[in-house]
């Protein structure tokens, strides 16, 4: 053999040896374009004491029965997702969004649709949607610290908590439409029962009156406890499993019951997730009375599988939201999937003008 041909075997080995690490190295994305399950979920959630209760209740067991890693993170939003879907780079497997979220987000294309042959909805309370399904409800109300406002100072339903004149301080709202629009309605006068649809211009009109009083407009859900905590606000909009664990943890920290926004959170699957089937299997188990009831007994939110009521401690049968209250303002879920995406808009503009 020349010199000249064992030059060329030379190149002709290093060559098919570069090409093997490439192929090597680009393996996981061709995984990955074959939609193979992985051992690995992503979920994502809102944080706060009530994702710690799903990881030490659902999760842990999940993981124990399956051998399926949950990596749980926060951050649910509308305009993330659909930049993972658009871009093909989805990086979610399941998402815990709040009902008016969870439609929109369905409307606009941008979930899986669910396999009812794997998710066993025999026990729902609620009605089930075609790409997102309900999981529990909760209640979101006011809060503030008595060791800093005695309660005889702190406004009890949302017409005084709009009434900045006789019930000064520093207001805490969160950062998006729903949930202030109905509160910004019944601080108008407007009966909770007869909410919708929604008078938005009347709306706006209220939440101007509020707006110079708002010192948060908060993100991020746990911030609306530690925002009270901190002294950075008075009167916040809050969750009352927030308040609770809050309270448990021995913080100064009180909820009014009355006069609750309750509203649905649903499990869905971000279009193009790589492991829809392990998904799939996720939410199933999210919707079984054990970890339904393992769930609420921590967090004292309402299971939507009936049967997971029996299963409650007294301390969490205790906190169930009466849905038969008259001044209980139910979430019309429907109503904001068809209007979220342009009230929001409004709203955004509305808040940084």
């Amino acid at each position: 053999m020349d010199r000249n041909s064992t030059k060329n075997d030379l190149m002709l080995g290093r060559r098919r040896l570069l090409i093997g690490a490439a192929s090597a190295i680009a393996a996981p994305s061709i995984l990955h374009a074959r939609n193979i399950d992985t051992k690995q979920l992503v979920y994502v959630s809102y944080g706060g004491t009530t994702q710690e209760a799903q990881e030490k209740t659902i999760h842990k067991s999940f993981e124990a029965n399956t051998g399926i890693k949950i990596l749980s993170t926060t951050g649910p939003d509308i305009a993330k997702l659909k930049a993972q879907v658009m871009t093909g780079n989805v990086e979610w497997d399941v998402v815990s969004f709040i009902g008016s979220q969870a439609l929109a987000a369905q409307k606009a294309g941008l979930l899986e649709k669910l396999d009812y042959q794997i998710i066993n909805t025999s026990g729902l309370a609620i009605g089930k949607e075609e790409y997102c399904v309900p999981w529990y409800v909760y209640g979101g109300g006011m809060a503030y610290d008595p060791k800093r406002t005695p309660p005889e100072h702190a406004p009890k339903n949302w017409v005084e908590f709009w009434d900045s004149d006789n019930f000064p301080g520093r207001r805490g709202l969160r950062s998006r439409p729903d949930e202030n629009l109905e509160l910004a309605l019944v601080a108008d006068g407007v009966d909770p029962k007869s909410l919708y649809p929604l008078d938005v211009n009347r709306a706006f009109k209220s939440l101007d009156r509020i707006k110079p009083h708002v010192a948060k407009w908060i993100a991020e859900t746990p911030q609306t406890i530690s925002l009270l905590q901190t002294n950075e606000i008075d009167f916040v909009f809050t969750y009352s499993s927030r308040a609770e664990q809050a309270q448990a943890n021995g913080n100064s920290i009180a909820y009014i019951y009355k006069h609750n926004i309750v509203t649905p959170s649903y499990l869905c699957i971000p279009k193009g997730s790589r492991n829809k089937k392990s998904a799939m299997e996720l939410i199933n188990f999210y919707l079984q009375k054990d970890q339904q009831a393992d769930f609420v007994n921590i967090t004292h939110y309402t299971p939507v599988n009936s049967a997971a009521r029996i299963l409650l401690t007294p301390e969490a049968k205790a906190s169930q939201i009466d849905l038969t209250d008259n001044e209980t303002i139910i979430t019309n879920v429907e109503w904001w999937a068809d209007n979220f995406a342009e009230v929001n808009h409004r709203f955004s503009e509305w808040r940084i003008s």
